[in-house]
């Protein structure tokens, strides 16, 4: 027997609330969208006629009125908390957009009500969720490049950001925007148990006051090395994500990876000289032959969110992206934020 569609409501009809959320989850398998909420006039009379759902000027309205299962948050960042604990009040399911919140603070505020609401909460984290990075995790779970020590991802663009996110009061700022995005990938390779953060922030072509140049360097308990870069004002794109293992490394260009990796019996057998005087003034060298090979991520390897949201709703069971996982993002940025102290600023000129 077939299950039900889930009643489905989206909070926000902006850029990702419009053109990901509602437009997939309209034609999902798994959902019906029965609602929305936003104050742009024009926005509801526009879902009203591409989705003939409900429509509503407030989330407090939609959730009175209409009958749901489950909620999705693609508000600004600064209305998180507040519409994720009205529908959580509801006792409904909740997927936010990331960040999950603002601030730490008022991320673990939502944590704590959806366990002791009992509702699922989960994060879109589609960055995690695409082929190309599933694809990569099989790679180096496989122990092709031997036990991961140092894992960099980077985000390069050049533009000059005007919308709300590059205002602090509305949770802007490229660490919570993009930053969510690397972070999570980068945990998912590290592991979460962080020791010690890195941060710096600058402002160079935002036009608002939130950075849009974020470093972050930290180190796991385990001795693992995770970097991020995102630079909002840089012409060329020196990298998007290397992995470096004692066996090899991962480098990844649009949908490929390339993959450099030793066997460690192609090591001639050799000890340690402890002289000072180097035999015939030479360098040390290991005559190896390195294995690389060009892998075009598989799109089999996609996660749908949305199907796998339905079914731990369905089932009772954890989400895709964990409550516990969310907050050590959270945690991490706000590790970043205090570590970087004030926003440097460095106008174009």
């Amino acid at each position: 027997m077939a299950k039900r569609k889930l009643q489905v409501g989206v909070i926000g009809l902006g850029r990702i609330g419009w053109n990901y959320h509602c437009k997939t989850l309209a034609a999902h398998r798994d959902w019906h969208l029965a609602a929305v909420a936003d104050p742009v006039d024009d926005r509801l009379r526009e879902a009203i006629t591409l989705f003939g759902c409900k429509a509503f000027q407030s989330c407090d309205d939609m959730l009175a009125d209409a009958e749901l299962d489950a909620v999705v948050v693609a508000s600004p960042t600064h209305l998180h908390k507040d519409h994720a604990l009205a529908a959580l009040g509801r006792t409904l399911h909740v997927m936010m957009e990331k960040p999950l919140a603002a601030n730490l603070v008022e991320a673990q505020a939502i944590v704590r009500t959806a366990k002791r609401r009992n509702c699922l909460l989960t994060v879109y984290q589609p960055h995690r969720a695409a082929a190309y990075f599933q694809h990569l995790l099989r790679i180096v779970r496989s122990g092709r490049i031997g036990k991961v020590y140092h894992v960099k991802g980077g985000s390069f663009r050049f533009v000059r950001r005007n919308d709300w996110q590059s205002l602090r009061k509305y949770g802007g700022g490229m660490l919570n925007n993009y930053g969510a995005h690397r972070i999570d990938q980068l945990l998912a390779l590290t592991g979460r148990n962080v020791r010690r953060v890195f941060g710096h922030m600058r402002r160079v072509l935002s036009l608002g006051d939130a950075e849009d140049v974020v470093k972050l360097v930290y180190e796991t308990r385990e001795g693992v090395i995770g970097e991020m870069d995102i630079n909002q004002a840089s012409g060329t794109v020196s990298y998007e994500m290397e992995i470096y293992g004692t066996r090899g490394n991962i480098v990844k260009h649009g949908s490929k990876y390339t993959i450099t990796s030793v066997s460690p019996r192609q090591l001639a057998r050799t000890k340690l000289i402890r002289d000072l005087a180097a035999a015939d003034r030479k360098y040390p060298r290991d005559d190896v032959e390195f294995d690389e090979q060009v892998v075009e991520a598989s799109p089999r390897y996609q996660v749908d969110v949305y199907r796998d949201f339905a079914r731990a709703i369905h089932t009772g069971s954890d989400p895709f992206v964990t409550p516990s996982e969310v907050l050590s993002v959270m945690r991490l940025i706000n590790r970043c934020r205090n570590d970087g102290g004030r926003i440097v600023a460095t106008p174009f000129a």
